[in-house]
């Protein structure tokens, strides 16, 4: 059994951080209000959101 590199322990916390975004958007929380809590640009949130609909 390898070591693991940095993206495959990443890759789980991305998961997680893009279901989090998600159940925050179907509770009615806006991208840009969640944009401006983690202080990133409100279209990486539009972004994620989009990518996840198709």
């Amino acid at each position: 059994m390898g070591r693991k590199t940095k993206s495959e322990k990443l890759e789980p916390l991305e998961e997680i951080k893009r279901l989090l975004v998600l159940g925050l958007i179907n509770q009615g929380v806006k991208g840009k209000d969640i944009a401006a809590i983690l202080e990133v640009d409100p279209a990486i949130i539009s972004r994620l959101i989009s990518s996840t609909k198709k």
